[in-house]
């Protein structure tokens, strides 16, 4: 047990150093320049950076789960005793219901709290910070009682046992035995992370799906040409300065402005402001360094975007592959928990049960797939911008996002990043389940080595804790199964519509970006 000890802090010390920095690097590159206050930064970060932990935690769950059984099915000595394997799983359970509890309290009151404090005016403003905090209690309170109702129907609302049914499907899930029953509090936490998965599968059908999509074209489409965009704006000052020429030789004799003339007049004083900023943002991007880094690396970024747009392709046909056997050997009684994985070409998952064998192969993988799709989201939603219903709130700009733009922004990366858990079970089912155990068991007088499933001997294999957590709480209350089922369907089918429109969408000019940037700021609604 010492290797396995020494791999699980080795990840665990190293993810935790990589997940800050990553996401201090994200918070700096979108906060607002203009509002330094350290309080939205700080909240939105320890989200962020505690959600992504959660989420590698995956890797460490697998290996301390498959690490326990030699290649050839038999236990390893220091794991042969139940007691043993109880108190390693058990350490791995806990930190799991841990990372869940402590992303409960920021996304549920943390997060509401800081966004209700800055919603009653900026930092700038003369509002008594007591009066601000008394407001942002009041708003947050009701978070509160949202989380507590939830931990409770979660606690004693009886959600059933295994549906009954023929057939070997109903045993084999029987097999599974504790692994799969609920214990107190469990059900409760088990409950709520449901709860937020469903939220954040939301995310990625809205968000998250077009950014698997649009990210990877980002680096194959060129911008334009910043000399052509120069011309067209020096165009644009020429036909500016004709019709000013024009009507001050109309008025020249001093006779009264008419209203439509006025306003004329107005329009073209604040495009004349604007061209001056948007000439020299064009100059800026035009004679930057990293303009010419860019210009010299170009076959690299469109090699870079082609693999980054298989990898897309090769997660999602993951995704499918497992929807189809669900469709077609599982059902809505059962949740669509499948005991066996009939279709054996997934990509992902094949690649990552076989990269386990080598140490730290699947670690450094799962932790490429996670930043990808995080980095993804987070595109998707610069890209859309952070909507109520039909009214955008917040456009997420590099250094221009507000302090609630910002907190909202790690609201819904978090709540992907929990379903994100749920969605790696579906896209590599049997490395997210059992890693690469394997049971012997006899045949024709000989002891035969076949890999696990839930088909196996009761005690012979075991659950990883994330697929327990997430594997218990689906077949006792099927209506979550089904429901997720159906979502990541339509993940698939938003990340189908968006890969067109992608493919066919045509760049933004640096002209348009900058534009669209400006007019995004000053946006009375979307900085309120």
């Amino acid at each position: 047990g010492i290797n396995a000890e020494y791999g699980k802090q080795w990840y665990q010390r190293r993810v935790r150093v990589i997940c800050v920095i990553v996401v201090a690097v994200y918070i700096k590159k979108f906060a607002h320049e203009a509002h330094p206050g350290v309080a939205p930064r700080f909240v939105s970060g320890l989200t962020c950076a505690l959600v992504l932990i959660t989420a590698l935690l995956l890797p460490v769950d697998v290996f301390m789960t498959s690490y326990q059984k030699y290649p050839n099915g038999t236990w390893r000595e220091w794991a042969a005793d139940n007691t043993t394997r109880a108190e390693i799983n058990n350490a791995i359970l806990y930190t799991y219901y841990t990372c869940y509890s402590l992303l409960t309290f920021c996304l549920f009151i943390l997060t509401p709290f800081a966004y209700f404090f800055f919603e009653e005016g900026d930092v700038e403003e003369d509002i008594p910070a007591a009066d601000r905090l008394c407001s942002a209690f009041k708003y947050s309170f009701c978070f509160v009682f949202l989380v507590v109702a939830l931990l409770l129907v979660g606690a004693f609302v009886q959600f059933g046992d295994i549906p009954s049914s023929n057939g070997t499907i109903i045993d084999d899930l029987d097999s599974l035995g504790d692994q799969i029953k609920s214990k107190g509090i469990e059900s409760a936490l088990s409950f709520t992370i449901s709860v937020l998965t469903i939220l954040g599968l939301f995310v990625y059908i809205i968000y998250s799906a077009y950014g698997l999509s649009a990210f990877p074209f980002n680096f194959v489409k060129t911008r334009g040409n910043a000399v052509r965009e120069l011309n067209k704006l020096r165009v644009d000052q020429i036909t500016r300065e004709e019709k000013e020429r024009q009507l001050a030789a109309k008025y020249a004799d001093g006779r009264p402005v008419i209203p439509s003339d006025r306003r004329l007049m107005q329009k073209l004083a604040r495009d004349k402001e604007r061209f001056s900023e948007l000439q020299r943002l064009v100059e800026s991007e035009h004679q930057s360094c990293w303009t010419k880094i860019r210009i010299c690396c170009r076959p690299f970024s469109i090699v870079l975007g082609i693999f980054l747009t298989l990898v897309s392709l090769a997660f999602m046909a993951s995704v499918s592959v497992t929807l189809v056997d669900k469709y077609v050997y599982s059902n809505y009684t059962l949740g669509y928990v499948l005991t066996t994985i009939h279709y054996k070409y997934s990509p992902i998952n094949y690649i990552l049960t076989y990269a386990q064998l080598v140490f730290p192969l699947d670690y450094i993988l799962v932790l490429l797939i996670v930043f990808y799709i995080a980095s993804c989201t987070v595109d998707g939603i610069r890209r859309i911008g952070i909507w109520f219903l039909w009214v955008k709130m917040f456009e997420v700009i590099p250094g221009r996002t507000m302090p609630q733009g910002l907190l909202l922004l790690s609201a819904l990366f978090s709540y992907a990043m929990v379903a994100l858990n749920q969605l790696m079970l579906v896209a590599m089912p049997t490395y997210s389940t059992y890693g690469s155990q394997h049971y012997m068991i006899p045949d024709n007088g000989t002891m035969v080595t076949k890999p696990c499933d839930n088909h196996s001997p009761k005690g012979e294999c075991q659950l990883t804790q994330l697929a327990s957590i997430i594997t218990r709480f689906t077949i006792h209350a099927n209506l979550y199964g089904a429901l997720v089922t159906y979502l990541v369907s339509a993940f698939v089918g938003a990340y189908v519509v968006g890969f067109i429109v992608a493919a066919v969408r045509r760049k933004r000019s640096i002209l348009e970006k900058a534009v669209g940037d400006r007019d995004a700021e000053d946006d009375p609604l979307l900085n309120l």
